[in-house]
Protein backbone atom coordinates (compact mmCIF):
# COMPACT_ATOMS: atom_id res chain seq x y z
CA UNK A 1 0.00 0.00 0.00
CA UNK A 2 1.19 3.14 -0.83
CA UNK A 3 2.42 5.89 1.81
CA UNK A 4 -0.29 8.42 2.33
CA UNK A 5 2.00 11.90 2.14
CA UNK A 6 -1.23 14.17 2.96
CA UNK A 7 -1.38 15.38 6.44
CA UNK A 8 -4.70 16.58 7.92
CA UNK A 9 -5.04 19.61 6.83
CA UNK A 10 -7.95 20.41 9.46
CA UNK A 11 -5.24 20.38 11.74
CA UNK A 12 -2.90 22.60 9.68
CA UNK A 13 -2.16 25.94 11.54
CA UNK A 14 0.72 28.62 10.01
CA UNK A 15 3.18 30.78 11.56
CA UNK A 16 1.51 33.90 10.04
CA UNK A 17 -0.19 34.74 13.58
CA UNK A 18 -3.55 33.50 15.26
CA UNK A 19 -6.36 36.14 15.82
CA UNK A 20 -7.00 37.74 19.26
CA UNK A 21 -10.53 38.59 18.59
CA UNK A 22 -14.10 36.45 18.68
CA UNK A 23 -14.75 37.30 15.26
CA UNK A 24 -12.54 36.39 12.93
CA UNK A 25 -12.06 34.13 9.16
CA UNK A 26 -10.12 30.52 9.56
CA UNK A 27 -7.49 32.13 6.86
CA UNK A 28 -7.23 36.22 6.45
CA UNK A 29 -5.23 37.44 3.15
CA UNK A 30 -4.24 41.16 4.42
CA UNK A 31 -2.63 44.08 2.12
CA UNK A 32 -2.58 42.36 -1.37
CA UNK A 33 -2.56 43.77 -4.75
CA UNK A 34 -5.57 41.40 -5.44
CA UNK A 35 -7.23 41.03 -9.50
CA UNK A 36 -10.52 41.78 -8.72
CA UNK A 37 -13.11 42.17 -11.95
CA UNK A 38 -10.39 43.02 -14.32
CA UNK A 39 -8.62 45.15 -12.12
CA UNK A 40 -5.85 44.94 -9.55
CA UNK A 41 -7.17 46.49 -5.80
CA UNK A 42 -5.25 46.68 -2.15
CA UNK A 43 -7.58 44.96 0.05
CA UNK A 44 -8.05 41.93 2.61
CA UNK A 45 -9.79 38.44 2.01
CA UNK A 46 -11.39 36.66 5.09
CA UNK A 47 -12.33 32.40 3.97
CA UNK A 48 -13.80 30.58 6.16
CA UNK A 49 -13.93 26.90 5.15
CA UNK A 50 -13.73 26.24 1.35
CA UNK A 51 -15.30 29.49 0.46
CA UNK A 52 -13.93 33.25 0.59
CA UNK A 53 -16.74 34.64 2.78
CA UNK A 54 -15.49 38.57 2.91
CA UNK A 55 -13.34 40.60 0.52
CA UNK A 56 -12.77 44.74 1.16
CA UNK A 57 -10.62 47.37 3.06
CA UNK A 58 -11.83 46.47 6.79
CA UNK A 59 -8.91 45.36 8.57
CA UNK A 60 -9.81 41.49 9.48
CA UNK A 61 -8.08 38.52 11.47
CA UNK A 62 -7.85 35.34 10.76
CA UNK A 63 -6.75 31.65 12.72
CA UNK A 64 -3.86 31.89 10.12
CA UNK A 65 -2.99 35.45 8.88
CA UNK A 66 -0.96 35.81 5.40
CA UNK A 67 0.58 39.41 5.25
CA UNK A 68 0.76 39.75 1.39
CA UNK A 69 2.00 43.27 0.97
CA UNK A 70 4.23 43.08 -1.94
CA UNK A 71 2.54 40.38 -3.62
CA UNK A 72 0.02 39.91 -6.41
CA UNK A 73 -2.48 37.77 -5.23
CA UNK A 74 -4.96 36.35 -7.97
CA UNK A 75 -7.76 33.78 -8.12
CA UNK A 76 -6.52 30.13 -8.44
CA UNK A 77 -4.57 29.16 -11.96
CA UNK A 78 -6.69 26.58 -13.81
CA UNK A 79 -4.82 24.13 -16.33
CA UNK A 80 -7.94 23.57 -18.46
CA UNK A 81 -6.08 20.36 -20.37
CA UNK A 82 -3.77 18.41 -20.05
CA UNK A 83 -1.97 15.07 -19.12
CA UNK A 84 -0.81 14.97 -15.96
CA UNK A 85 1.01 11.49 -16.17
CA UNK A 86 2.70 12.58 -19.11
CA UNK A 87 4.85 14.18 -16.71
CA UNK A 88 6.74 10.25 -16.97
CA UNK A 89 7.88 11.31 -20.93
CA UNK A 90 9.10 14.85 -20.41
CA UNK A 91 11.88 15.38 -23.06
CA UNK A 92 11.03 12.20 -24.80
CA UNK A 93 9.90 11.94 -28.41
CA UNK A 94 11.33 15.19 -29.02
CA UNK A 95 11.32 16.76 -32.23
CA UNK A 96 8.58 15.30 -34.00
CA UNK A 97 5.25 16.76 -35.38
CA UNK A 98 1.48 15.06 -33.71
CA UNK A 99 1.09 12.40 -35.36
CA UNK A 100 4.78 10.68 -35.61
CA UNK A 101 5.50 11.87 -32.04
CA UNK A 102 1.52 10.31 -31.35
CA UNK A 103 3.13 6.78 -32.32
CA UNK A 104 6.05 6.99 -30.43
CA UNK A 105 4.08 8.29 -27.45
CA UNK A 106 1.22 5.05 -27.56
CA UNK A 107 4.52 2.52 -28.23
CA UNK A 108 5.55 3.40 -24.22
CA UNK A 109 2.13 3.78 -22.95
CA UNK A 110 1.53 0.71 -23.56
CA UNK A 111 4.03 -0.17 -20.83
CA UNK A 112 1.88 2.02 -18.05
CA UNK A 113 0.24 0.95 -15.20
CA UNK A 114 -1.71 2.58 -12.24
CA UNK A 115 1.37 2.82 -10.12
CA UNK A 116 3.25 4.13 -13.01
CA UNK A 117 0.57 6.93 -13.60
CA UNK A 118 -0.16 7.52 -9.85
CA UNK A 119 3.90 8.63 -9.63
CA UNK A 120 3.25 10.64 -12.65
CA UNK A 121 0.32 12.37 -11.66
CA UNK A 122 1.82 13.31 -7.93
CA UNK A 123 5.15 14.93 -9.90
CA UNK A 124 2.50 16.72 -11.82
CA UNK A 125 0.41 17.91 -8.73
CA UNK A 126 3.69 18.88 -7.28
CA UNK A 127 4.77 21.32 -10.06
CA UNK A 128 1.33 22.65 -10.71
CA UNK A 129 0.89 23.58 -7.21
CA UNK A 130 4.02 25.14 -6.98
CA UNK A 131 3.54 27.08 -9.83
CA UNK A 132 0.29 28.23 -8.95
CA UNK A 133 -2.30 26.40 -10.34
CA UNK A 134 -5.06 25.41 -8.17
CA UNK A 135 -7.16 23.26 -10.52
CA UNK A 136 -6.47 21.50 -13.35
CA UNK A 137 -8.38 19.05 -16.05
CA UNK A 138 -7.40 15.84 -16.63
CA UNK A 139 -8.17 13.09 -19.83
CA UNK A 140 -5.65 9.78 -19.33
CA UNK A 141 -5.37 6.41 -18.41
CA UNK A 142 -5.47 4.70 -15.55
CA UNK A 143 -7.23 7.11 -14.14
CA UNK A 144 -7.18 5.55 -10.04
CA UNK A 145 -3.59 6.25 -9.73
CA UNK A 146 -4.38 9.73 -11.05
CA UNK A 147 -7.64 10.43 -8.68
CA UNK A 148 -5.35 8.97 -5.62
CA UNK A 149 -2.58 11.78 -6.24
CA UNK A 150 -5.40 14.62 -6.46
CA UNK A 151 -6.60 13.36 -3.08
CA UNK A 152 -3.37 13.16 -1.58
CA UNK A 153 -1.89 16.72 -2.46
CA UNK A 154 -4.87 18.77 -1.80
CA UNK A 155 -5.34 19.67 -5.31
CA UNK A 156 -8.63 20.36 -7.23
CA UNK A 157 -9.18 18.82 -10.79
CA UNK A 158 -11.69 17.26 -12.90
CA UNK A 159 -10.55 13.91 -14.69
CA UNK A 160 -11.66 11.48 -17.24
CA UNK A 161 -10.56 8.22 -18.84
CA UNK A 162 -9.35 9.09 -22.71
CA UNK A 163 -11.35 6.72 -24.64
CA UNK A 164 -10.70 5.65 -27.94
CA UNK A 165 -13.23 3.00 -30.08
CA UNK A 166 -11.24 2.92 -33.57
CA UNK A 167 -14.58 2.58 -35.08
CA UNK A 168 -14.72 -1.08 -32.97
CA UNK A 169 -17.82 -1.81 -31.67
CA UNK A 170 -16.79 -4.13 -28.71
CA UNK A 171 -13.73 -1.83 -27.60
CA UNK A 172 -16.49 0.78 -27.42
CA UNK A 173 -18.05 -1.35 -25.28
CA UNK A 174 -15.17 -1.78 -22.89
CA UNK A 175 -14.21 2.08 -23.63
CA UNK A 176 -17.32 3.08 -22.09
CA UNK A 177 -17.34 0.56 -18.98
CA UNK A 178 -14.00 1.82 -18.17
CA UNK A 179 -15.18 5.55 -17.98
CA UNK A 180 -18.22 5.26 -16.13
CA UNK A 181 -16.53 3.09 -13.85
CA UNK A 182 -14.03 5.63 -13.05
CA UNK A 183 -16.94 8.23 -13.28
CA UNK A 184 -18.88 6.09 -10.07
CA UNK A 185 -15.95 5.35 -8.11
CA UNK A 186 -14.67 9.18 -8.02
CA UNK A 187 -16.80 11.60 -9.19
CA UNK A 188 -17.69 14.22 -5.77
CA UNK A 189 -14.54 12.35 -3.88
CA UNK A 190 -12.23 14.35 -1.91
CA UNK A 191 -14.70 16.72 -0.29
CA UNK A 192 -16.11 17.79 -3.82
CA UNK A 193 -12.16 18.28 -4.85
CA UNK A 194 -12.79 15.50 -7.17
CA UNK A 195 -14.83 15.71 -10.22
CA UNK A 196 -15.32 13.31 -13.41
CA UNK A 197 -16.20 13.83 -16.78
CA UNK A 198 -16.44 11.91 -19.83
CA UNK A 199 -13.29 12.04 -22.47
CA UNK A 200 -13.41 10.53 -25.76
CA UNK A 201 -9.79 11.24 -27.57
CA UNK A 202 -10.97 13.11 -30.56
CA UNK A 203 -13.02 12.61 -34.11
CA UNK A 204 -10.30 10.61 -35.47
CA UNK A 205 -9.81 8.11 -32.90
CA UNK A 206 -13.26 7.87 -31.95
CA UNK A 207 -16.20 6.83 -34.33
CA UNK A 208 -19.60 9.12 -34.68
CA UNK A 209 -21.24 6.22 -33.31
CA UNK A 210 -19.00 6.30 -30.39
CA UNK A 211 -19.44 10.63 -30.13
CA UNK A 212 -23.25 10.36 -30.49
CA UNK A 213 -23.50 7.83 -27.49
CA UNK A 214 -21.12 9.69 -25.07
CA UNK A 215 -22.86 13.23 -26.07
CA UNK A 216 -25.97 10.98 -24.98
CA UNK A 217 -24.71 9.57 -21.50
CA UNK A 218 -23.24 13.27 -20.96
CA UNK A 219 -27.27 14.78 -21.23
CA UNK A 220 -28.43 11.71 -19.07
CA UNK A 221 -26.23 12.20 -16.16
CA UNK A 222 -25.75 15.85 -16.79
CA UNK A 223 -21.91 15.43 -17.53
CA UNK A 224 -19.02 17.64 -18.90
CA UNK A 225 -17.37 16.46 -21.88
CA UNK A 226 -14.14 17.16 -23.38
CA UNK A 227 -12.26 15.74 -26.44
CA UNK A 228 -9.44 17.31 -28.37
CA UNK A 229 -10.09 19.10 -32.01
CA UNK A 230 -9.10 20.02 -34.94
CA UNK A 231 -5.46 20.23 -33.54
CA UNK A 232 -3.86 19.74 -36.69
CA UNK A 233 -4.80 20.79 -40.66
CA UNK A 234 -4.05 16.86 -40.96
CA UNK A 235 -6.91 16.15 -38.62
CA UNK A 236 -9.46 18.75 -40.94
CA UNK A 237 -8.57 17.33 -44.04
CA UNK A 238 -8.76 13.15 -43.01
CA UNK A 239 -12.08 14.22 -41.24
CA UNK A 240 -13.50 16.09 -43.97
CA UNK A 241 -12.86 13.05 -46.50
CA UNK A 242 -14.06 10.55 -44.41
CA UNK A 243 -17.55 12.44 -43.48
CA UNK A 244 -17.57 15.66 -45.93
CA UNK A 245 -17.61 18.28 -42.89
CA UNK A 246 -15.10 19.17 -40.54
CA UNK A 247 -14.47 18.64 -37.00
CA UNK A 248 -16.33 20.93 -35.36
CA UNK A 249 -18.78 20.60 -37.67
CA UNK A 250 -18.99 16.71 -37.22
CA UNK A 251 -19.53 17.09 -33.63
CA UNK A 252 -22.39 19.39 -33.93
CA UNK A 253 -24.36 17.21 -36.44
CA UNK A 254 -23.67 14.34 -33.67
CA UNK A 255 -25.40 16.47 -30.96
CA UNK A 256 -22.19 16.66 -29.08
CA UNK A 257 -21.43 20.42 -28.93
CA UNK A 258 -23.34 22.37 -25.61
CA UNK A 259 -22.60 24.06 -22.61
CA UNK A 260 -21.16 21.55 -20.99
CA UNK A 261 -18.35 20.68 -23.42
CA UNK A 262 -14.86 21.77 -23.38
CA UNK A 263 -12.16 21.10 -26.72
CA UNK A 264 -8.89 21.44 -26.45
CA UNK A 265 -6.65 22.86 -28.99
CA UNK A 266 -9.63 24.15 -31.66
CA UNK A 267 -6.42 25.72 -33.80
CA UNK A 268 -7.63 25.14 -37.33
CA UNK A 269 -11.12 26.17 -37.15
CA UNK A 270 -13.18 28.16 -39.91
CA UNK A 271 -15.12 31.27 -39.36
CA UNK A 272 -18.40 28.86 -39.55
CA UNK A 273 -16.90 26.87 -36.89
CA UNK A 274 -15.97 29.42 -34.19
CA UNK A 275 -19.47 30.30 -34.44
CA UNK A 276 -21.20 27.09 -33.91
CA UNK A 277 -19.09 26.63 -31.25
CA UNK A 278 -20.23 30.12 -29.59
CA UNK A 279 -23.91 29.62 -30.41
CA UNK A 280 -23.61 26.28 -28.82
CA UNK A 281 -21.29 27.37 -25.54
CA UNK A 282 -18.52 25.35 -25.93
CA UNK A 283 -15.16 26.37 -23.94
CA UNK A 284 -11.75 26.56 -25.48
CA UNK A 285 -8.43 25.16 -23.57
CA UNK A 286 -6.14 26.69 -25.75
CA UNK A 287 -2.46 24.90 -25.31
CA UNK A 288 0.04 27.79 -27.12
CA UNK A 289 3.21 25.86 -26.88
CA UNK A 290 2.11 22.52 -27.04
CA UNK A 291 0.60 23.80 -30.62
CA UNK A 292 3.84 25.36 -31.55
CA UNK A 293 6.18 22.59 -29.93
CA UNK A 294 4.20 19.98 -32.31
CA UNK A 295 4.17 22.57 -35.01
CA UNK A 296 0.81 22.07 -34.81
CA UNK A 297 -0.13 25.79 -35.65
CA UNK A 298 -1.37 29.30 -33.93
CA UNK A 299 -4.98 29.06 -32.63
CA UNK A 300 -7.26 32.01 -33.92
CA UNK A 301 -7.68 33.01 -30.58
CA UNK A 302 -8.75 36.70 -30.67
CA UNK A 303 -11.75 36.23 -33.20
CA UNK A 304 -12.39 33.25 -30.40
CA UNK A 305 -12.92 35.68 -27.50
CA UNK A 306 -14.51 38.66 -30.20
CA UNK A 307 -17.55 35.42 -30.79
CA UNK A 308 -17.92 35.11 -27.26
CA UNK A 309 -16.18 31.64 -26.61
CA UNK A 310 -15.37 30.59 -23.33
CA UNK A 311 -11.46 30.60 -23.66
CA UNK A 312 -9.36 29.04 -21.09
CA UNK A 313 -5.68 28.25 -20.72
CA UNK A 314 -4.04 24.19 -20.42
CA UNK A 315 -0.59 23.53 -21.08
CA UNK A 316 -1.15 20.18 -22.41
CA UNK A 317 0.67 16.95 -20.97
CA UNK A 318 4.41 17.51 -20.12
CA UNK A 319 5.36 15.30 -22.94
CA UNK A 320 4.19 18.04 -25.56
CA UNK A 321 5.57 20.82 -23.32
CA UNK A 322 7.91 19.79 -20.53
CA UNK A 323 6.25 22.41 -18.19
CA UNK A 324 2.82 22.69 -16.55
CA UNK A 325 2.71 26.40 -15.82
CA UNK A 326 -0.26 28.34 -16.62
CA UNK A 327 1.43 31.57 -16.53
CA UNK A 328 3.98 31.05 -19.06
CA UNK A 329 1.55 29.50 -21.34
CA UNK A 330 -0.68 32.72 -20.74
CA UNK A 331 3.04 34.39 -22.06
CA UNK A 332 2.76 32.71 -24.60
CA UNK A 333 -0.68 32.83 -25.73
CA UNK A 334 -0.60 36.47 -25.62
CA UNK A 335 2.83 37.00 -27.63
CA UNK A 336 1.38 34.77 -30.35
CA UNK A 337 -2.12 36.90 -30.62
CA UNK A 338 0.16 39.90 -30.84
CA UNK A 339 2.40 38.29 -33.48
CA UNK A 340 -0.85 37.75 -35.57
CA UNK A 341 -1.67 41.46 -34.78
CA UNK A 342 -4.63 40.60 -32.62
CA UNK A 343 -4.20 42.18 -29.19
CA UNK A 344 -6.35 41.01 -26.72
CA UNK A 345 -6.44 43.06 -22.84
CA UNK A 346 -3.97 41.60 -20.46
CA UNK A 347 -6.82 41.54 -17.93
CA UNK A 348 -8.98 39.01 -19.98
CA UNK A 349 -5.66 37.02 -20.52
CA UNK A 350 -5.49 37.18 -16.78
CA UNK A 351 -9.32 35.50 -16.45
CA UNK A 352 -8.61 33.17 -18.90
CA UNK A 353 -5.88 31.27 -17.09
CA UNK A 354 -8.57 31.60 -13.76
CA UNK A 355 -12.24 32.28 -14.13
CA UNK A 356 -12.81 30.78 -17.35
CA UNK A 357 -11.46 27.50 -16.41
CA UNK A 358 -13.15 27.00 -13.45
CA UNK A 359 -16.45 28.49 -15.68
CA UNK A 360 -15.73 26.09 -18.61
CA UNK A 361 -15.73 23.06 -16.28
CA UNK A 362 -18.98 23.81 -14.15
CA UNK A 363 -16.76 24.74 -10.68
CA UNK A 364 -17.84 27.74 -8.90
CA UNK A 365 -14.26 29.71 -8.76
CA UNK A 366 -11.30 31.37 -10.19
CA UNK A 367 -13.01 34.54 -8.91
CA UNK A 368 -11.86 36.88 -5.79
CA UNK A 369 -15.57 37.38 -4.65
CA UNK A 370 -17.35 36.22 -1.55
CA UNK A 371 -19.35 32.84 -2.23
CA UNK A 372 -16.53 31.84 -4.28
CA UNK A 373 -14.37 28.53 -3.91
CA UNK A 374 -11.53 29.84 -1.79
CA UNK A 375 -8.76 28.79 -4.09
CA UNK A 376 -6.05 31.42 -4.00
CA UNK A 377 -2.94 31.85 -5.53
CA UNK A 378 -0.13 33.83 -4.46
CA UNK A 379 2.96 35.96 -6.26
CA UNK A 380 6.01 37.39 -4.86
CA UNK A 381 6.82 40.61 -6.65
CA UNK A 382 10.16 40.72 -7.50
CA UNK A 383 12.54 43.15 -9.88
CA UNK A 384 11.08 42.23 -13.10
CA UNK A 385 8.07 43.88 -12.28
CA UNK A 386 9.35 47.22 -10.94
CA UNK A 387 8.10 49.81 -12.16
CA UNK A 388 4.28 48.74 -11.88
CA UNK A 389 2.54 51.23 -14.56
CA UNK A 390 0.38 48.45 -15.07
CA UNK A 391 -0.02 45.67 -12.61
CA UNK A 392 -1.62 43.25 -14.78
CA UNK A 393 1.61 43.34 -16.77
CA UNK A 394 2.88 40.37 -14.89
CA UNK A 395 1.12 37.83 -17.85
CA UNK A 396 4.62 38.89 -19.64
CA UNK A 397 6.69 38.11 -16.85
CA UNK A 398 7.04 34.29 -16.39
CA UNK A 399 5.89 33.46 -12.68
CA UNK A 400 5.81 30.12 -12.24
CA UNK A 401 6.92 29.75 -8.50
CA UNK A 402 4.29 31.10 -6.60
CA UNK A 403 4.57 31.66 -2.73
CA UNK A 404 1.38 31.00 -0.92
CA UNK A 405 -1.09 28.60 -2.90
CA UNK A 406 -4.30 28.03 -0.86
CA UNK A 407 -6.75 25.27 -2.39
CA UNK A 408 -10.46 24.76 -0.74
CA UNK A 409 -9.36 27.13 1.71
CA UNK A 410 -6.34 24.99 3.14
CA UNK A 411 -3.39 26.28 2.74
CA UNK A 412 -1.62 24.09 0.42
CA UNK A 413 1.79 25.47 -0.58
CA UNK A 414 3.54 28.11 2.05
CA UNK A 415 6.33 29.69 0.78
CA UNK A 416 7.04 27.95 -1.94
CA UNK A 417 6.77 24.26 -0.61
CA UNK A 418 3.83 21.82 -0.91
CA UNK A 419 2.41 21.02 2.75
CA UNK A 420 1.32 17.53 1.90
CA UNK A 421 4.49 16.48 -0.09
CA UNK A 422 7.72 14.66 0.54
CA UNK A 423 8.83 15.99 -2.55
CA UNK A 424 12.07 14.03 -2.65
CA UNK A 425 10.73 10.78 -2.68
CA UNK A 426 7.88 11.95 -5.73
CA UNK A 427 11.24 12.46 -7.38
CA UNK A 428 13.06 9.64 -6.78
CA UNK A 429 9.82 7.19 -7.24
CA UNK A 430 9.41 8.90 -10.49
CA UNK A 431 13.47 8.03 -11.49
CA UNK A 432 12.28 4.18 -10.15
CA UNK A 433 9.52 4.44 -12.96
CA UNK A 434 11.09 5.86 -15.76
CA UNK A 435 14.15 3.09 -15.34
CA UNK A 436 11.26 1.17 -15.34
CA UNK A 437 10.02 2.31 -18.50
CA UNK A 438 12.73 3.50 -20.64
CA UNK A 439 15.79 1.41 -19.23
CA UNK A 440 18.93 2.90 -17.84
CA UNK A 441 20.30 6.04 -19.38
Amino acid sequence: MRQRFLLPLSNRKGHYGRGLTEHMYDLAIKNGLCFIDREFVECNIGINGNKIAYVGKSDIRGEIEINAANMFVLPGLFNAHTHAAMTLFRGYAEGLPLRQWLEKVWEVEAKLNEDAVYWGSMLACLEMLKSGVTAFADMYIHMDGVAEAVGETGIRAIIGYGMADRGNVERAEKELEIALEVISKWNGSFGGRLRCMLTPHAPYTCSPEFLRRIAEIGREKNLVKHIHLSETLWEVREIKKQFGVRPAELLDSLGFLDDKTVVAHAVWLSDEEISVLAKKGVSVAHCPTSNLKLSSGVARVTEMIESGINLSIGTDGAASNNMLCVMSEVRTAALLQSLRRKVVRTSDWLRAATENGYRAYGFKGGRISTGMLADVTIFQKNFRHYPLHDPASLIFVENCEAYHVIVNGELIVEEGIVLPLDEEKVLKKVENVKERLFGHG
